[in-house]
């Protein structure tokens, strides 16, 4: 098996098995996979599991997955491919893209069954958060589940009593979560990992709580507006203009700059602005390209004018934040 799978619960979660809530690599079914990698299963308390992944997929890295009743928080710093939910007979419902860069929340209060497909050499990188439903009631959430339909604002796919969205990425969210991850791949501070994960679930209940059904969209435009802002994100080096925009997902401008400013909360070049900083700076802080780079990746063609945005955005130059060879950040050797 070329998957290294650990599992194990925090020294403190009172648990001595870890319930598995959704995918288990350490199940059989995985022992033959040429998936290179790593990935950790951790039990932080009864209802809270966390598992983090680098892998590089395989051939043989498809087919289904299952999942209890849960709420699952899903970061992606590496990803490619795609997901399907799958109703009661096993076919496909809703498609779910798998994307770099996002925090996808799934509410599965009955539980899910769906389809993987990843392409090939991908990495896929990142971290699932499962709290069971009991938790969830506890922590004082059961109230966002039943605002939780196709028409929610945040809503990317549903099917089968399983709804999926696509929750706002504030960067201090990110770092929390980049954080977490670090600190499951290479340390073994649980009290640090608890309170961080703990951290993760509380902001993504209030996000959630934040951003309420868009009720004034008229139920026509709402999929039109959710197709406008996936363009905007798979291509966000493309040079988005409102009228072509508009053509593309079959809507007026002007109810396309309202009904997205209604379902969003940002305008339609706010919003591609946000999403285009926010992944410049995963890319700067990867180390994945130079300052220059990441701008024109993002379709800023001055990088004079991205560093203004950019420090206006993060209140920090873009520079900054590339990865010393120390591997800190120059940011804080600044300091």
């Amino acid at each position: 098996m070329n998957l290294r799978v650990e599992q194990r619960a925090l020294a403190q979660s009172d648990q001595d098995d870890v319930v598995v809530l959704g995918p288990n690599p350490a199940d059989t079914t995985f022992e033959t996979t040429s998936t290179e990698g790593a990935y950790k299963i951790l039990g932080v308390r009864p209802g809270l599991t966390i598992s983090v992944f680098d892998m590089v997929i395989g051939a043989d890295f498809a087919g289904r997955f299952a999942t209890e009743p849960c709420v699952a928080i899903d970061f992606l710093f590496e990803a490619a491919g795609q997901g399907w939910l799958l109703d009661a007979d096993g076919e496909r419902l809703s498609s779910l893209p798998y994307r770099p860069g996002r925090i996808y929340i799934m509410a599965a209060p009955k539980g899910a069954v769906g389809f993987y497909d990843v392409p090939v050499g991908t990495r896929f990188k990142g971290m699932d958060i499962r709290v069971d439903t009991t938790l969830w009631q506890k922590l004082g959430a059961g109230d966002i589940l039943s605002s939780l339909d196709e028409h929610h604002s945040l809503h990317i796919a549903s099917g089968n009593g399983t709804w999926v969205g696509v929750l706002p990425v504030p960067p201090q969210l990110l770092a929390v979560a980049r954080a977490l991850f670090d600190s499951a791949m290479v340390e073994n501070d649980d009290l640090a990992f608890e309170a961080r994960a703990l951290d993760i679930v509380h902001a993504s209940i209030n996000a959630m709580r934040s951003i309420q059904p868009a009720a004034t969209i008229p139920p026509r435009d709402r999929r039109p507006l959710q197709r406008a802002r996936d363009l905007m994100i798979a291509e966000l080096s493309y040079p988005w203009a409102l009228d072509g925009l508009a053509r593309e997902i079959g809507l007026t401008q002007k109810r396309l700059q309202t009904g997205f400013k209604a379902m969003y909360g940002y305008s339609v070049y706010a919003f591609l602005q946000e999403q285009r900083l926010l992944e410049a700076r995963r890319s700067i802080e990867s180390g994945e390209v130079t300052v220059t780079q990441a701008a024109m990746n993002v379709g800023y063609g001055n990088p004079s004018h991205f560093s203004q945005l950019f420090l206006r955005r993060f209140g920090v130059q873009p520079s900054r934040l590339r990865p010393s060879e120390t591997g800190k950040y120059q940011e804080a050797q600044a300091r």
